[in-house]
């Protein structure tokens, strides 16, 4: 079990989160034999998008996760948003696995401490690069003929065939990074830049591994099409204008991770809302409590906010054994 995923992190570009989010994963009970044993406890034991905690505990390797990252998000975030009901998500060493391969097959080498070793070796790396990716996916193959359902392959189900050169990288519409620049190995992510990529994965998780436990919770596949409709409704009101995840980034700092509590208080409503419908005692608290309405104060948002909050970080970990991301701060 990742531990440190229950505490902030040290790196001077991640992203800040509330203080009652951190008390909420603080306060986790981290028994493994709480885990519930249900059909899709294996489901979120990956990320929907790349671990952010990945691109946070690296130095040489946060480039080129960054930039590869970029290149696919735009088709990443189209399948993790219409992926398959049950379908196991990548696990971090699956995410890093892929985003090293995708740059490999560009024919790009590695990160190197030594811009002289980049030049010397750049021809001989990209070689063996390609011909790694190639031996992978028969490896690939052939695990999956004998019915592994822990295959990489099955876990992405994305053609990356396309990405067999490098290509210039936007963020936020704006040119990140050249295609020279990466051929040359002379590039680099700044760490503003970073910081929004790290608040984006830390979000968007978040955001896909609520739904994901609201569906575990009142399974879709036995509900009439207007509950499941309405269930998925009642998700999507905890997020700005009701997208779970987009592809455009905010431009203010506004749902469930805002600094400011008024920026905060209909989504709060909302997760409360949503939350009251689940199993337990906390679930009956919540929904109790008095609901959120535009006159009231700092402290009763918080009093919903302390509760709510240790109730779903509690509820994840039974049902999926792992910390649960959270949502952040926009840089």
């Amino acid at each position: 079990m990742a531990l440190h995923k229950f505490e902030p992190s040290s790196v001077h570009f991640a992203p800040s989160a509330n203080e009652v989010w951190w008390e909420a994963l603080k306060a986790v009970v981290k028994d493994v034999t709480r885990v519930h044993s249900h059909p899709n406890r294996g489901l979120l034991r990956g990320y929907a998008l790349p671990d952010p905690h990945a691109f946070l505990k690296t130095t040489s390797r946060l480039d080129m996760y960054c930039a590869c990252w970029l290149m696919i998000r735009p088709l990443w975030i189209n399948l993790a948003t219409h992926r398959q009901a049950g379908r196991a998500y990548p696990q971090p060493q699956d995410w890093k696995t892929f985003l090293t391969d995708l740059y490999l097959q560009m024919g790009l080498s590695l990160p190197s401490s030594s811009s002289v070793a980049v030049s010397t070796t750049h021809k001989k790396s990209s070689a063996l690069g390609k011909r790694k990716v190639r031996q992978d996916r028969q490896d690939r193959s052939k695990r999956q003929k004998t019915g592994d359902e822990r295959v990489e392959v099955d876990m992405f189900n994305v053609d990356i065939s396309e990405f067999s050169s490098p290509s210039d990288v936007f963020w936020r519409d704006e040119l990140l990074i050249t295609k020279d620049s990466l051929t040359s190995s002379r590039y680099s992510v700044v760490s503003s830049v970073a910081r929004e990529i790290v608040w984006e994965l830390f979000n968007s998780n978040f955001a896909l591994e609520l739904l994901a436990t609201d569906r575990v919770i009142f399974p879709r596949d036995h509900s009439e099409l207007y509950s499941v409709l309405e269930r998925d409704a009642l998700v999507a009101e905890c997020f700005p204008d009701g997208v779970v995840v987009g592809l455009n980034y905010p431009l203010t700092d506004t749902g469930l991770g805002a600094f400011d509590w008024r920026d905060r208080i209909q989504y709060v409503e909302a997760f409360r809302s949503l939350l009251s419908a689940w199993n337990g005692p906390v679930a009956g608290q919540l929904g109790r409590m008095s609901a959120l309405v535009a006159t009231s104060s700092e402290s009763e948002v918080l009093a919903v906010e302390r509760l709510a909050y240790r109730f779903y970080c509690q509820t994840f970990f039974d049902y999926f054994g792992r910390a649960p991301s959270i949502p952040h701060q926009r840089p």
